[in-house]
């Protein structure tokens, strides 16, 4: 089955990616498009939303966390990584891979990870999946990229901001990159992707 794994969307994490100046109804929208892409990008996809553990309960996810605009639908999964936020940011504790695979239906016939943060945990489960013969991607625009990818001229989100196809979307990253006369940058980029395939080529 194909599934998509979206890492620690949790209220702490989206708040430091804003600007600072949102209205509750455009803390609303971020949300909003954020899940419509995942719709036009994995329609065929189970969506898992991994959260970080209640404190006492580590197979409980600690829904206190949660991006509260996020609306969870019928058929996703909401799951828990076996370690609590408090024990992440205190002691630096990190959830184990394979206990996230283990949320996603077996056999994984591809997966897609997108969440927090694009080159921490986003890449570390990415990362271990790829050595276990998974067919795995991270996808840019559901990491912390998308709040600044996703804002327009004057700095509010727009659904038409950012492409809904991720290769189209990484085609324009190249685009700017190169117009900004930012060669520099690109190459820093590519060096940095280089020989890891779970990360999509700039």
């Amino acid at each position: 089955m194909k599934s998509l794994l979206v890492l620690y969307p949790i209220h702490p994490y989206v708040e430091e990616l804003m600007i600072g100046r949102e209205s509750p109804k455009m803390k609303a929208q971020y949300a909003s498009i954020y899940q419509r892409l995942i719709s036009q990008r994995y329609p065929d996809f189970q969506i898992i939303w991994v959260l970080f553990s209640e404190s006492c309960f580590a197979a409980r996810p600690d829904m206190s966390l949660f991006w509260k605009d996020i609306i969870v639908k019928e058929g996703d999964i909401v799951a828990a990584c076996g370690v609590s936020f408090s024990d992440h940011c205190e002691s630096a504790r990190y959830p184990d891979p394979k206990t996230i695979l283990d949320h996603c239906p077996k056999p994984i016939e591809k997966l897609a990870v997108g969440g927090f943060h694009f080159w921490d945990c986003v890449e570390k489960v990415a990362e271990y999946a790829y050595g276990q013969g998974i067919d795995v991607m991270v996808d840019d625009d559901l990491t912390e990229f998308f709040f600044w990818k996703v804002r327009d001229r004057k700095g509010n989100p727009s659904i038409w901001s950012i492409p809904f196809s991720f290769e189209e979307s990484m085609t324009e990253e190249r685009e700017r990159l190169i117009e900004s006369a930012s060669i520099v940058h690109l190459r820093l980029v590519r060096k940095a992707r280089k020989g890891k395939p779970w990360l999509a080529k700039v």
